[in-house]
């Protein structure tokens, strides 16, 4: 059997499969990024945790496994995938062969079986990672300067509607839409709720507001001025990945797969901005858009 684990800031799932690729059994947990808790040890208890409930799912033990893949938010430097490695040789001794690395990675192989390409996730938050032709690995991590994902769009989408309160920029749509959204009477009350120093919202709250400023993109100039912004940011990640894991740009039809919600389960109009910024910077770009959850990529 094989082992196939993803793991997130929202949640954590395993499943166990046969080498067909017929799924036995499968485990959910919360958060299991070490950057994203209080104490290591509790990604840590979620990962686990998600893998014996796979096993059990499974009616399996961790000997039967002979190959498991962890794709780990938070494995973002050499120091952190150490971490694991020994956390789970000690956790999940009998497990086979095991492979560590960043989640950015399990999606490559939900939309390109070679396992060669970039992988670009926008879930409540994001992920860009990449394989070379040659099996050079590089993952965005740290890199990425720019706030993606739902956190992100929604993160500028307030920034937009605050600074039209001051008298500082554009009026919007997305003012009555982001107060209905946080059940706000005024766009004060919407400021103090992310503010406030007791009971303050928690900031992937600002994702909650990611797939009204995509909708609102079709009438709206700065709901379409955000999500043009983001695609871009996107693109030119995308492009530096591929360089720095080898592909040929002027050469190579660089698979580039697009995953999560915000990119696949939300309106089209981003996905289709992220497709154009994409192809302007990657000509020769394969783009395909996946539904499937991250997990399968990594099984």
């Amino acid at each position: 059997m094989y082992l196939g684990v993803d793991a997130g800031n929202t949640k954590s799932v395993a499943i166990v499969c046969d080498s067909d690729g017929t799924v036995l059994g499968t485990g959910r947990a919360g958060c299991g990024d070490i950057y994203g808790v209080s104490d290591p040890s509790l990604a840590v208890q979620a990962v686990v945790g998600c893998v014996q409930a796979a096993l059990a799912s499974a009616g399996a033990r961790p000997a039967g496994i002979r190959s498991a893949a962890f794709r780990l938010a938070g494995v973002d430097w050499p120091e952190d995938r150490e971490f694991w490695e020994l956390t789970l040789r000690q956790a999940l001794p009998d497990i086979g062969h095991r492979s560590v690395l960043n989640d950015g990675f399990a999606p490559i192989r939900c939309a390109e079986l070679s396992g060669a390409g970039v992988a670009m996730t926008a879930g409540t938050g994001s992920a860009i990672a990449g394989r070379g032709p040659t099996g050079d690995e590089w993952s965005l991590s740290w890199w990425g300067q720019d706030r993606l994902g739902a956190t992100g769009i929604g993160h500028d989408a307030l920034a937009a509607v605050f600074r039209y309160e001051l008298g500082l920029a554009e009026p919007t749509a997305l003012t009555p839409v982001l107060l209905e959204i946080y059940r706000a009477r005024t766009v004060s009350d919407l400021l103090h709720s992310f503010t406030r120093r007791h009971g303050r919202r928690p900031r992937t709250d600002k994702g909650l507001a990611a797939r009204a400023v995509i909708e609102a993109a079709a009438d709206d100039p700065v709901a379409l001025r955000i999500v043009n912004d983001h695609a871009a940011l996107i693109a030119g990640y995308v492009r530096v990945t591929a360089i720095r894991v080898g592909f040929d740009l002027g050469r190579d039809p660089v698979p580039v797969v697009l995953a999560g919600p915000v990119l696949t389960a939300a309106p089209p109009v981003f996905r289709s901005a992220v497709t154009r910024e994409v192809s302007l910077l990657l000509p020769a770009a394969r783009i395909v858009a996946t539904s499937l959850p991250p997990v399968p990529g990594a099984a």
